[in-house]
């Protein structure tokens, strides 16, 4: 087999994984770090575009408050998307 045959599948595998594999590992890690450091207080977005206040936490779970009627939501920590700035 040619060793210049092998040459281009391996450029195209490096460049898939620099270009497409690691910046998608990067973001992943960021949101769970951000997961992991919400608390009560802050001003949350989830997934579906919800914006809220989040009144409690606990190991999977983060209560919402979504307006200002004190209307409660419960989520799944991955549901939130970003901590807004306050």
């Amino acid at each position: 087999m040619n060793v210049s045959a092998l040459i281009l599948p391996i450029i195209l595998i490096i460049v898939f994984y620099f270009f497409l594999i690691r910046p998608q590992q990067k973001r992943a890690k960021e949101h769970r770090e951000m997961i992991s450091r919400i608390e009560s207080g802050q001003r949350v977005t989830t997934i579906g575009g919800l914006k809220g206040t989040v009144k409690a936490v606990d190991e999977t779970t983060v209560v919402i408050t979504v307006n200002g009627h004190g209307t409660e939501m419960t989520f799944e920590k991955p549901a939130i998307k970003q901590v807004d700035p306050s």
